[in-house]
């Protein structure tokens, strides 16, 4: 028995030196995407999320404070270290706090207008986009301009730009798990939940490493699930439809998370209050760029409705979308490619509808409903990028879902487009990823993955 004993207790500590020791890798490949350099990369990343899987097996649901705080610090800070070559989102980052500390407002102009060029640096020869306004919302682009006013107070190189906007990211997240640790502990539950949020390799690799946006969402999501779950708490509605706002106004599709809010044990009267406070929020947010709106001036909201339309009317690894376009194409619709982004919207309406009064009548649980809709919301969509998943992941950890790492492995194997040069997307690819997707999701609902150790029951309620 105590030899047994002591076999775990060195098969645990070298499944978390392996694990964390994986995140140290990814900076021996070249920072410059190619075809070699992204096989070498999906070929890395799948051995080490599997790695992650049995190190979470290992260590659930006991996970100790000590454990996730030495995951937590070695991954995100080796991936500080590394250069942003899979996604060029960063550079539009910098370009748009940069432009916005300066007084200009991108809603109304483009990146590229002329009238810029005094502004222009190496952040803006890697940005995209840059025919187009600023993509991003009102409190993103606050965030961006804090990260921009820290970087021109040290240095004007695009790499302190990086590490000061990983900086803000790396508190956020960080910020984050410390509110989803003080709410398990308050209740006395197993601290599985952030294991679970951190043996998922993508959370670092797309949150840090890259440094997309996403991360910003996670303080606001954790107390949105506090406050969701507790009805004792005074102002309850004013909050929760103002952090809804703030995430709408950090990415757009976070703020389908009202629905299930104000429909999980709201009254009429305290849902209108959610709704008020949530349209305070958005209209206080918006102000700075949109207020010419009161004097005529529409450049602003015109240009924002143009780069949203433009945007939706994209497509990466959408798989909806490329099933629209197929019907709508074989039936010869005239304008065909410009419905079926619009079709794509009107199914994921329907069926955040439809999932919304399915929770109602099943009682699901709030958190539970919150995970289901942000699902429905990403998935059903022209664009599905792997870096979607992290706000899905960090809320479907409280709820134990099982699928989260296998899920988020396939799906970091839609960038197996850039394994071809130049670069191509495979759709029969995609497609079955999209299936095996299904199928772990099905699985999962049936409680058929039997991979990790954590009790299910032990989750936020």
């Amino acid at each position: 028995m105590f030899n047994k004993l002591i076999t775990m207790l060195q098969a645990r500590h070298l499944a978390l030196l392996v694990y964390v020791s994986g995140f140290f890798l990814y900076g021996m490949i070249p920072q410059v995407r190619s075809a070699e350099h992204v096989s070498s990369f999906l070929w890395l990343h799948t051995i080490h999320a599997l790695s992650g899987i049995i190190f979470h097996r290992l260590y659930s649901p006991k996970a100790s404070t000590l454990v996730l705080t030495i995951v937590f610090f070695t991954s995100r800070i080796a991936m500080i270290g590394i250069y942003p070559w899979l996604s060029d989102d960063v550079f539009g980052y910098l370009f748009y706090g940069k432009a916005t500390l300066h007084g200009e407002n991108l809603y109304a102009i483009t990146a590229d207008n002329p009238s810029l060029t005094y502004l222009r640096d190496a952040a803006y020869d890697l940005m995209a986009f840059k025919p187009h306004q600023n993509i991003y919302p009102p409190i993103a682009t606050i965030f961006m301009t804090i990260s921009a006013w820290i970087s021109s107070e040290i240095s004007t190189s695009i790499e302190h730009g990086i590490l000061i906007w990983k900086s803000l990211l790396f508190f956020c997240e960080g910020l984050g798990l410390w509110i989803l640790f003080l709410a398990l502990h308050k209740r006395g539950l197993s601290f599985a939940p952030i294991m679970m949020y951190l043996s998922i390799p993508l959370t670092a690799i797309e949150g840090i490493g890259q440094a997309h946006n996403e991360l910003l969402l996670l303080p606001f999501l954790g107390l949105i699930m506090i406050i969701a779950i507790d009805s004792t708490i005074r102002f309850r509605e004013i909050f929760l439809g103002g952090l809804c706002a703030v995430i709408g106004m950090i990415k757009i599709y976070p703020i389908v998370l009202l629905i299930p809010i104000m429909i999980t044990g709201m009254n009429r009267k305290q849902i209108f209050i959610t709704i008020l406070s949530c349209i305070v929020v958005i209209l206080i947010s918006a102000m700075p760029w949109f207020s010419g709106i009161f004097i005529g001036d529409m450049s602003a909201l015109v240009g924002y409705t143009t780069v949203l339309t433009f945007y939706n009317g994209t497509y990466f690894n959408g798989v909806a979308l490329y099933f629209y376009r197929w019907i709508l194409e074989a039936f010869q619709v005239h304008d065909w490619w410009l419905i079926a982004p619009k079709a794509v919207s009107l199914t994921r309406g329907i069926a955040i509808i439809a999932a919304s009064i399915f929770s109602k009548v099943q009682h699901h649980g709030v958190l539970f409903s919150m995970y289901v809709i942000l699902t429905i919301a990403v998935c059903i969509s022209p664009k599905v990028h792997v870096w979607y998943l992290i706000p899905i992941i960090y809320i479907g950890s409280i709820q134990a879902q099982k699928s989260l790492p296998i899920i988020s492995t396939i799906m970091m194997l839609t960038y197996a487009m850039y394994v071809v040069d130049p670069p191509m997307e495979n759709i029969p690819f995609e497609i079955t990823l999209w299936v095996l997707m299904g199928l772990t999701l099905y699985l999962d609902h049936k409680g058929l993955l039997h991979i990790f150790n954590c009790d299910q029951n032990k989750v936020l309620a």
